[in-house]
């Protein structure tokens, strides 16, 4: 292989009494890992990289692949003169005893509303609550247009999974955009015959099956603000009780339900004010206050210039 089998060891204690995923553990002996970003900058602890391998055990390249191995083996600038090392697509990080994490495959990374998101990094905290076996996200687009992250789990041996304990933890521990949209609980990740997971026949979540029916709208106003989370949400409808983020919303939602209350209310809302208020019965309290929408932005014809 490309390493010769293996680059990395790992000291397991009995009782086992580690948290969280296993290491891939520190460099064997004549061996050098190191966690680079694109820049082959070196990274520091805590923050995911790509995994690359130099030493006595790094093979001369692939045969008769010249260009695959131009592309794999690579200048090691932080070695002797002369060697090399090898880009091995993993991503991992640095943990706080020195140990490797693995988070996923570099060819994994997706990219979301502006944001490069690597799902294993995700799935290393999903699976870091103790309640929670395994963890799988992926990118799904179950309506044209509207890409959202969900993730899938199940159970450790004899634990019971809090869905809304799982995402308040996950919310703690990752920037918005990161978090999933939706946590769908299974009874085992579906494989594929070689053993990996089987992305395709991972079922689409059911919108808020779990939620406990809302008030219906009280007043005009409610009952347009409902329309329009249901129609910004792909829902066929939404109570007044209803959270806008839980039902699936995210912040490029948000942006075009601001818009749409815009248009249809002729009021002017921040996207913040509907983090602050997710649910329609205390978004309208903030529409009653708000100014009214400025004027449509018209092209103006420049002094001089014929019709």
């Amino acid at each position: 292989t490309e390493t010769t089998t293996f680059a990395a060891t790992h000291h397991i204690t009995h009782p086992y009494d580690h948290t969280g995923p296993l290491p891939i553990g520190e460099a064997l002996d004549n061996h050098r890992l190191y966690v680079l970003d694109p820049a082959l900058r070196l990274v520091p602890p805590g923050t995911p990289g790509e995994l690359y391998i130099a030493g006595t055990g790094l093979a001369q390249g692939y045969l008769d692949r010249p260009s695959l191995t131009a592309d794999r083996f690579v200048a090691d600038p932080y070695g002797p003169p002369g060697t090399r090392m090898y880009r091995s697509g993993d991503l991992v990080r640095w943990n706080e005893h020195g140990s490797l994490e693995y988070l996923g495959r570099a060819d994994q990374q997706v990219k979301l509303r502006g944001f490069r998101i690597e799902p294993g990094e995700i799935e290393t905290v999903l699976a870091g609550h103790p309640a929670v076996g395994q963890a799988v996200v992926t990118v799904r687009e179950d309506r044209p247009g509207d890409k959202r992250l969900v993730a899938y789990l199940t159970a450790q041996d004899g634990a019971r999974v809090d869905v809304e304990d799982v995402k308040r933890r996950t919310a703690g521990l990752l920037p918005e955009y990161m978090v999933p949209s939706a946590l769908v609980l299974l009874d085992a990740i579906p494989l594929t015959g070689n053993g990996k997971v089987d992305r395709k026949a991972l079922p689409a979540p059911a919108v808020c099956a779990e939620a406990a029916p809302g008030r219906a709208p009280r007043t005009p106003k409610e009952e347009v603000l409902c329309g329009l989370f249901a129609e910004v949400l792909g829902l066929p409808s939404v109570t007044v009780d209803d959270h806008f983020f839980h039902l699936g919303g995210h912040s490029l939602l948000a942006t075009r339900l601001v818009g749409r209350i815009r248009t249809v209310l002729g009021v002017e809302i921040s996207v913040a004010t509907l983090f602050e208020h997710p649910i329609v019965a205390t978004l309208v309290e903030k529409l009653d206050g708000a100014e009214a929408a400025r004027p449509k932005l018209r092209p103006m014809r420049r002094m001089g210039a014929t019709k």
